[in-house]
């Protein structure tokens, strides 16, 4: 950052002083609104802005030259600090702007339906997110979320059976076979790594890529879509999340 230096003799006339104060107020904007510094050193009243390089610009023994033009040497310093201005005002534009979008961000959070926890939510969320990552529609995004719902009311479940499980985020433990995950999927059936199927958006993706194997299930019922690709003990258990699976999309298309 170079010296910006407005510099005024102590013999000056009446027209340099004038410029001198509209210099300083000049000065005094741009340091407020930018937060630069300030030195009024001696009776010759210098006002440097920065910290390295030599003066930029000194107006000085101007006494002798009454046709100067105040607002001329004014124009003139602003000129000078435009630049400087100018990128202290952008980044301060985009500081705002990043909190800004990290407020929204925050705000825009899916509110919680059906009793569900914040933490249940945000499980139900990448679920749903999983499924547009797919480029799927609304529809298997219910069928997903009604199934995640029976299988672990979208828990993530470890199981006490696999140890590696523990090694992942989890909210709750289980104990069926080698099951794990929001969809209680199991490694040894081929569903995927303990890895992947304990991180909630990754073992959405499996689901649905089966979803996408089953023929038709576009027009089938949730429960029956659901039920093709689970092969459940209880075919009809999933029926009863439907409801919930659809208020949850459309607290999520709200926000």
């Amino acid at each position: 950052m170079k010296y910006v230096a407005v510099v005024v003799a102590e013999s000056a006339g009446p027209v340099v002083a004038e410029a001198a104060d509209l210099g300083r107020r000049l000065l005094a904007k741009v340091v407020d609104r930018f937060g630069m510094r300030v030195t009024v050193m001696g009776a010759a009243t210098a006002i440097f802005i920065g910290s390295t390089g030599s003066a930029a610009m000194a107006i000085s023994g101007l006494g002798t030259q009454p046709a100067v033009q105040p607002h001329v040497d004014v124009v003139a310093a602003e000129t000078a600090l435009s630049e400087e201005s100018a990128a202290a005002a952008a980044e301060s534009i985009a500081n705002d702007q990043r909190a800004a979008a990290a407020a929204a961000q925050e705000a825009a959070e899916p509110e919680p339906v059906g009793g569900l926890s914040e933490l249940q939510m945000a499980n139900a969320v990448a679920i749903i997110e999983a499924g547009k990552d797919e480029g799927l529609d609304q529809k298997a995004w219910a069928i997903a979320l009604a199934t995640a719902m029976q299988e672990s009311k979208f828990k993530n479940y470890a199981n006490v059976n696999v140890a590696e499980s523990y090694n992942y985020e989890y909210q709750a433990e289980g104990s069926d076979h080698d099951s794990v995950g929001l969809f209680q999927q199991r490694p040894s059936s081929g569903w995927g790594s303990v890895k992947e199927l304990m991180d909630p958006k990754t073992s959405a993706s499996k689901f649905y890529d089966s979803l996408k194997r089953v023929d038709d299930w576009r027009d089938m019922p949730v429960t029956t879509a659901a039920q093709t690709v689970q092969v459940s003990a209880f075919p009809d258990a999933y029926a009863q999340w439907e409801d919930l699976a659809w208020d949850i999309i459309a607290s999520y298309n709200a926000s």
